[in-house]
């Protein structure tokens, strides 16, 4: 990977931490902070894997069984979910 292709996610890594640390101050309503935040997590977490990980390297089969854990887990979120209401 070229170094600045790697500066340039990380340096978009630490802007997503501090938009998120601003937004936890400066946002009141919870379920609004509570979006934004997961979507720069979200953001985050597929830069890692794109990047870090050469996942937008590999062919297209592995990149679909990498979907096979976020499936589990949307999985197990909607449960939790329905199990409140």
């Amino acid at each position: 990977m070229k170094t600045s292709i790697a500066l340039g996610v990380w340096a978009y890594m630490v802007v997503a931490v501090l938009a998120e640390v601003e937004v936890f101050y400066m946002i009141t309503a919870y379920s609004t902070a509570a979006a934004v935040i997961t979507v720069l997590a979200t953001s985050q977490a597929v830069a890692v894997v794109l990047f870090y990980m050469q996942l937008k390297d590999e062919p297209g089969s592995l990149r679909l069984f990498a979907l096979i854990p976020i499936m589990f887990l949307s999985a197990l979120f909607i449960a939790l979910l329905a199990s409140l209401g």
